[in-house]
This record gives structure tokens, C-alpha cells and sequence, in this order.
């Protein structure tokens, strides 16, 4: 799932923080905000843009274009660590007034709406998986539209509330993925056939394949492989983050692709991949609904299946649960900041959490449930790559433009940079006019607010 790290206080870093995490820990928390539900639910969608074999050209370009774009984090966060991930960063290098403040706040805005459609992501693919233990639920649009609207007020709910820390939520996250994921693995190569894993479709041609549909393959791949940048939103917290940044977050993209590649090798083998691909409404099979959980039952049988089934459907709730967690605290601390809205910073008057941004956000999101899961990825692809990966970007180029040196500085500058720009513009244009148009739409609508509330 994608992700946006929680903002720290530009202007108000503390200084008595410890620097306790190392290049371990990182790791871990990159891993696990890179490794959610994604992979599970996005698979289908992998295949259906590129046939059979295809589909791991877009796993393995998606690591490369992680891997450039990690870069961009690691000098980033190495120079200013501990800022607040994109939000800081574009402060720091554009001004905390003029552009960077309008940039700054454009980050916060396009939150607001990418952090929700990324909640809906989790809970829709909560309710397919679900439809595997009650399969009257992924029998209809409407009823799996239901269950995920359901998660969505119950994990709403569950988080109005004073919440002290998930940290331990996020070690089981972690754990629960990591296994989940092996064991999906470990079940499709037990009836592995290379000739099916490797067959080209007879109607596709390599490059007429690639033409068509690696735009929205790498759309898909991106989503699942975000995440690589969330130690560094913690900086100040980690050991000689210079070295421990850029290493982890090469070892955690390394490791997710690895995993994510061998996995759908896997499935590749095991099943033919013509009957969980979308139908030609967009809408997935019931193959493709709970596709692991079908590949674990045909290795080790239905007890097997129902017990990988419980552990995604664990997985994804403790994700979304986090996710909007963490995502509401964006527009809460940047309005506690004075860098947006005044009424995202009000405080429920007894439990102390950011009530009004946690409220708004997570009802954008059960709006988000009532379209379809390619439909919520694309969007939610085309209002954050603007404003923070090509911003953040940009941001980079003017820190060394500046003559700003970094403790950490980018492999082969500028040429990563160069590929994760070129990669993100090709991802952003192949979103699709709908999708296209609401990024630009909201990004318009956030441009005029700030105008309103602000002086540019």
C-alpha cells in the first residue's frame, strides 16, 4: 500500500530525541510499510495489464524505479533527518515561506485524499479476501462494496479514540506479512510447471505485450513498493543516519522485490493465469477475489487456506488501522504548525487525537470503497506523484543548487534522480484521463484554498 510518513514539526525538531534505531530497524520499517495487503489483492491486476511472463517486467522495473527514487529519500533524509519526510523537505529546500510553504501545503492537501483512497484499497481487498470464508460476499459487487464500506466504520470507530502507540501493531504487521507472503510462495511451488509459468500467450507479441500495458502494470507494481522512505520520516531517531538511511532503504527494496517476484513466479506456475485476470467490466473473478487462499488450498487443503485467509484478513485491518492512524496526524500537525487549515488542528476535548482530520479523512475513504480497486489505485497514484515524488524532486535539485551538501549524496547524480523523474512522469500519464484529471483537479482546488487562506 502506499504510504505517507506522519509529519514532524519542521520548524520545532527535538533535540532530546534518542538515536536508537539501526540499520535492523530501519529495515523493519520500511519492510512493513512497504508490505500490507497490496501484493495479495494486486496481482490479478499485474497480470491482466501484462500477460503471463510479462507480469515480472513489471515487478523488476518497479524496483528499479523504487530503488532511484529511494535515493532521493536517502539524501534528502541524510541531509535533513527527522523534518518530516516530504513535508519537511520541501520547507527546507524551497523556504517556509513563498513556494516552499505553498508546496508544503499542496503535500498536506493531496494527503487528505491520497491517504483515504489508500485506506479503501485495504478494506476492499479486506472484503474479497473475506469472500473466500463466506463466498456469498464475492458474489456480488454490492455486497463486497458493503463488507468494505463495514471495515472501514469499525476500524473509524476503533481509532476515535487516545491512542498511546502501535508499535506493537507494527511488529505483528510485520511478522504476519513476511509470513504470509512465504507461505503464498511456499504453496505455489508446490505444484510449479515452468512451461506455464514461462509460456508467452500465443496473442501477445514481447513488445506489443510491454506497449500495451506496462503503464498500468507499473501503476499497480509502485503502489505495492511504496513505503521504502518511512525511517526516513524518523531520522532523528536513527543511528548515524547517513549510513543507515540509504542502506536500508536498498535493503528493504531488495528484499520486497525479491519476494514480491518469487511469489508471482510462483503463482504463475501454479495456476493459469487467464482465470483470475479482470473480466472485461473491470470487475476481478472469484478466483482473483482471494487468488492466495486459492493456491494455498490446492497445495495443503481448505483448513490450510482458511488459516491464510485469517492471517490476510489480519494483515490488512492492522494496516489500514495504522494507516489512517498516521495519516490523520498529517493535516493535524502541519495546521498545529500554521502551514494548513486552522480547523485540522482541533484536538477532541477529552481524548486528546486529532478528531476533525481523523473524521473527514476516514469518510473520504468509505466513499472511496463504492469504485473499483484499479479504478482507487490509479487515483490515488495521480494526486500523490505531483506533489511528492516529483516535488521532493525538485527538491533535491535545489539543494544542490544551493550548494547544500549532504552527509549521504546519490549514486551517479543526477542520473537516478533523472530515471525516478522520467519513471513517475510515464507512471502519472498512465494513470488514465479519469484518474489524471482528479489529480490535477484536486491539486486546482488545493492551489485556489491556499490562495484564499493565504498570500502566496
Amino acid at each position: 500500500m502506499a504510504r505517507y510518513p506522519p509529519v514532524v514539526r519542521a520548524r520545532a525538531i527535538s533535540t532530546t530525541l534518542i538515536r536508537g534505531v539501526g540499520t535492523r530497524a530501519a529495515v523493519a520499517i520500511n519492510v512493513i510499510s512497504m508490505i500490507g495487503i497490496g501484493p495479495l489483492i494486486t496481482i490479478p491486476l499485474v497480470l491482466g495489464a501484462l500477460h503471463g511472463p510479462l507480469s515480472l517486467v513489471g515487478w523488476l522495473l518497479g524496483a528499479v524505479l523504487a530503488l532511484c527514487d529511494g535515493l532521493v529519500w536517502a539524501e534528502l533524509g541524510s541531509r535533513y533527518p527527522g523534518s518530516g519526510g516530504t513535508y519537511g523537505y520541501l520547507l527546507r529546500a524551497f523556504g517556509n515561506r513563498r513556494i516552499g510553504r505553498f508546496l508544503a501545503f499542496l503535500f498536506v492537501w493531496q494527503a487528505i485524499f491520497v491517504v483515504p483512497l489508500n485506506q479503501a484499497t485495504g478494506y476492499i481487498g479486506f472484503a474479497n479476501y473475506a469472500g473466500y470464508l463466506v463466498p456469498w460476499i464475492g458474489a456480488h459487487a454490492w455486497s463486497i462494496q458493503a463488507l468494505a464500506i463495514a471495515v472501514g466504520i469499525v476500524t473509524l470507530v476503533a481509532l476515535y479514540r487516545r491512542i498511546t502507540s502501535i508499535s506493537r501493531v507494527s511488529v505483528v504487521l510485520f511478522g504476519v506479512a513476511v509470513v504470509t507472503l512465504l507461505c503464498v510462495s511456499v504453496a505455489a511451488y508446490m505444484h510449479f510447471s515452468p512451461v506455464r509459468a514461462f509460456t508467452l500467450d500465443p496473442h501477445d507479441s514481447l513488445w506489443g505485450g510491454l506497449r500495451a500495458g506496462l503503464g498500468q502494470a507499473l501503476i499497480i507494481a509502485m503502489y505495492d513498493y511504496l513505503g521504502y522512505g518511512q525511517a526516513s520520516s524518523v531520522g532523528d531517531e536513527v543511528i548515524e543516519p547517513a549510513r543507515t538511511l540509504p542502506r536500508a532503504i536498498v535493503l528493504s527494496i531488495l528484499l520486497v522485490a525479491a519476494l514480491y517476484v518469487t511469489m508471482q513466479l510462483g503463482i504463475l506456475g501454479a495456476l493459469d493465469w487467464h482465470s483470475y485476470i479482470p473480466l472485461a467490466n473491470g470487475t476481478l473473478p472469484p478466483l482473483g477475489q482471494h487468488l492466495a487462499a486459492a493456491v494455498v488450498e490446492r497445495a495443503f487443503g481448505p483448513g490450510a487456506a482458511i488459516a491464510v485467509t485469517v492471517l490476510i484478513l489480519v494483515t490488512a485491518f492492522a494496516s489500514t488501522y495504522g494507516g489512517l492512524l498516521g495519516g490523520s496526524r498529517i493535516p493535524y500537525a502541519a495546521a498545529a504548525d500554521g502551514n494548513f487549515l486552522k480547523p485540522f488542528a482541533h484536538l477532541h476535548p477529552r481524548e486528546r487525537f486529532p478528531d476533525v482530520a481523523l473524521v473527514i479523512m476516514g469518510v473520504i475513504a468509505l466513499v472511496a470503497c463504492l469504485f473499483r480497486l484499479d479504478q482507487v489505485i490509479n487515483a490515488l497514484t495521480a494526486a500523490g506523484v505531483l506533489i511528492q515524488s516529483i516535488a521532493q524532486i525538485a527538491a533535491l535539485f535545489a539543494l544542490r543548487l544551493q550548494r547544500e551538501r549532504a552527509p549521504y549524496r546519490m549514486w551517479l547524480f543526477p542520473l537516478p534522480a533523472f530515471v525516478a523523474l522520467g519513471g513517475w512522469i510515464f507512471v502519472f500519464a498512465s494513470s488514465g484521463t479519469p484518474a489524471i484529471a482528479f489529480g490535477l483537479g484536486t491539486l486546482a482546488v488545493g492551489a485556489l484554498v491556499y490562495a484564499r487562506s493565504y498570500s502566496l
